[in-house]
């Protein structure tokens, strides 16, 4: 800690679910968290902070926080509470998942923990609790990541991207899918340091964003139609000799076949009609792609949510192999960092207690399993850091299964949220700074320990602590769950792989940011063939959405859902100064689209299809393309004036590779309200 006249200041770490990780600087006043800045000394974040986090005392401070534990008193659903004390909320969790364990077996029992923090204690500890308790295993992350990294994985390998600094040296830049200033906003001033230098920066997104406003040219291509783009220049790069033989040669493999069986088929006029851009804009975007020294691809993952979207992750990550921009500083691709980080997560999550292998309940299926699963149905629900009645796929099944009466459910949480309105008890969580965590980034490659900053506010609890908790009470006496902060980040290191295993616990515990020693030379493969995945998928292709054969009619848009700018998810959302900035929930139309409709800017609007109908106000704008409506931002429920959200209208149905959500593959109609 700096000690001054009246306050103090000292490191904490940002704890949501972004890829850049700040490092902080809080200043506290009588045990008070009055402030926070960006710290200056982290090399990446570089002492500034996202307008999300600016302010975030009024999140800590948020006069909807809860303050004690609440135990339903009317119908679920109903928002209907009253306090309870500590001790009665963990015995009556506790006794009631010993009566659905005797009953109807251990994998009654679902603990469904995701990224509402990001701490790897209070993130993963929970899953030892329900190892132990032999619950069903909860696949995590289907809902945004799992097909981005299987149709990676496919691509190159478990090698992650190169470092994000490295891109002030790259001559060309292309956010593909990656709303930069919105979800990578510290990497604009390395972006920007390159465009000094003479870099060009290239969008390619279907809705013309932030980094599309920002870009020296943007391309709008369709929905779900990367691949094909992707194919387009691999054609125009072999065609016009702009490859990179040498490289190829001793970095990838199946090229032959991809030549000679699917790159004909992609010639620039193709792709045009497959993507609707121009032929002229493919042949350009090759040459400006094949021309470039130190050619740089930020990836989004937000490509992979439609039903093809591993395969559009695997083309776009292939490009940087056929020109050898891997070998260049500055050149090559980034999607995430996950996949070199070693640390032990086992120590943590703790698969070892399970006395036997459970069955596995796919994130984007919860709605599923809630009202369809049997032998035994799920009859207890555990959720923390997570909101599933708006965030998950088939919204309005996953509030069927909550309304069940014979379904216990247990939300910790900061807020009231959509999902704790359904629970039978809330207990009230701590944001990150008021519980002690390691963090590691997924967009660099940063590590920083957080220490407590202040006291918990009321009576909330971390996750760790919980997990303690209800652990000490259910019996369960493996050292795991009666570690301190410093034991557990012992454990991550104790059998770490790779360079996590040169990083020193004291270095850690300090809580200075610590850079992973790792420098990328790209990946030893890259596959344009991968047989391991079978006959259907092993070679890089383009196929249509199946979804598009059953477009009708009377749904004749398709659905981009993206991150808002003050509401990236619903984390936020207790935060009323983030709520205001973010306005009231709107959907952008394209003029066209909203003059066949009779709907001007400003209406109020419903998006409608065969799973019901949500209420917007319309934003009229060319930001959106002919036939696709724009929702930035999936909001809570008492957001919108008829107390539904979007991902009601959004099927469950899953991705070619990883079992992700597909949310790109939904068709509706814009409609004046009817009410």
């Amino acid at each position: 800690m700096i000690d001054t006249s009246e306050s103090t200041v000292t490191r904490a770490v940002c704890g949501h679910d972004c890829p850049d990780q700040c490092s902080m600087l809080a200043t506290v006043r009588d045990g008070k968290l009055l402030s926070v800045a960006g710290d200056p000394e982290h090399p990446f974040t570089r002492g500034w902070l996202c307008a999300k986090v600016a302010k975030y005392e009024q999140r800590v401070y948020s006069p909807d926080r809860l303050a004690t534990p609440l135990r339903r008193t009317g119908p679920k659903g109903s928002g209907s509470f009253a306090p309870i004390s500590w001790d009665d909320a963990l015995d009556e969790i506790v006794e009631r998942w010993r009566e659905v364990a005797r009953r109807w077996g251990s994998e009654a029992l679902l603990g469904y923990c995701y990224s509402g923090h990001m701490g790897l204690i209070n993130r993963n500890l929970p899953r030892a609790l329900f190892h132990a308790l032999g619950a069903c295993r909860f696949q995590a992350g289907t809902v945004c990541d799992s097909a981005a990294e299987a149709g990676w994985t496919a691509a190159v390998g478990r090698t992650p991207g190169v470092d994000p600094e490295s891109i002030v040296d790259s001559d060309l830049i292309i956010a593909w899918g990656a709303n930069i200033p919105t979800t990578n906003a510290h990497l604009l001033s390395f972006l920007s340091e390159a465009r000094k230098k003479g870099a060009r920066f290239i969008a390619i997104d279907p809705h013309r964003n932030r980094a599309a406003r920002h870009a020296d040219w943007h391309l709008a291509p369709r929905i779900g139609s990367d691949a094909a783009l992707a194919l387009g220049l691999m054609h125009c790069l072999f065609r016009d000799g702009q490859h990179d033989a040498a490289y190829l040669a001793d970095h990838a493999t199946g090229l032959d076949r991809l030549r000679a069986e699917i790159l004909p088929a992609y010639t620039p006029r193709a792709v045009a009609a497959i993507t609707s851009l121009e032929a002229s804009d493919v042949e350009r975007l090759a040459d400006l792609y094949g021309r470039a020294a130190a050619p740089f691809i930020r990836l989004g993952m937000g490509m992979s949510r439609h039903t093809r979207g591993a395969m559009a992750i695997r083309a776009v990550a292939s490009l940087p192999a056929v020109v050898g921009a891997w070998t260049t500083h500055g050149g090559g691709a980034l999607m995430d960092t996950a996949g070199i980080w070693g640390f032990d997560y086992d120590a943590i999550r703790r698969p070892d207690l399970a006395p036997r292998e459970t069955r596995s309940i796919n994130h984007s299926e919860l709605g599923r399993a809630l009202t369809e699963l049997d032998n035994p149905p799920l009859k207890a629900l555990f959720v923390a850091a997570n909101n599933p009645t708006v965030t998950c796929p088939d919204a309005g099944r996953v509030e069927r299964g909550l309304l069940r009466e014979d379904l216990f459910t247990v939300v910790h949480d900061l807020f009231l949220s959509d999902t704790a309105r359904f629970a039978d008890i809330v207990l009230p969580a701590t944001t990150a700074l008021e519980t002690d965590d390691l963090y590691r980034s997924y967009g660099t490659y940063y590590t920083q320990f957080g220490a407590r900053t202040i006291e918990p506010v009321g009576e909330s609890r971390s996750n760790a602590r919980l997990v303690a908790d209800l652990a000490a009470r259910l019996g369960l006496t493996d050292p795991v769950f009666s570690r301190s902060p410093r034991e557990h980040v012992a454990a991550l290191l104790a059998n770490a792989t790779g360079p996590t295993a040169a990083l020193d616990i004291d270095d850690l515990l300090s809580g200075t940011p610590v850079k992973l020693p790792w420098t990328s030379r790209g990946p030893a493969m890259t596959f344009f063939v991968n047989d391991a995945l079978g006959a259907d998928q092993a070679i890089i292709q383009w196929r249509p959405d199946p979804a598009e054969a059953n477009v009708t009619p009377e749904w004749p848009l398709r659905l981009l859902t993206v991150p808002g700018h003050f509401q990236a998810h619903t984390a936020y959302d207790g935060v009323a100064f983030l709520r205001k900035r973010e306005g009231e929930p709107a959907c952008l139309v394209h003029p066209d689209d909203a003059t066949a409709r009779a709907i001007r800017d400003g209406d109020r609007v419903d998006i409608v299809n065969q799973a019901g109908r949500v209420a917007f106000r319309a934003a009229v704008s060319d930001a959106a393309q002919p036939g696709i409506v724009v929702v930035e931002s999936v909001r809570a429920r008492n957001r919108h004036r008829d107390g539904r959200t979007l991902n009601m209208l959004i099927g469950d149905g899953l991705t070619d590779l990883g079992g992700g959500a597909t949310y790109q593959s939904t068709w509706i109609d814009v409609r004046p309200s009817q009410s």
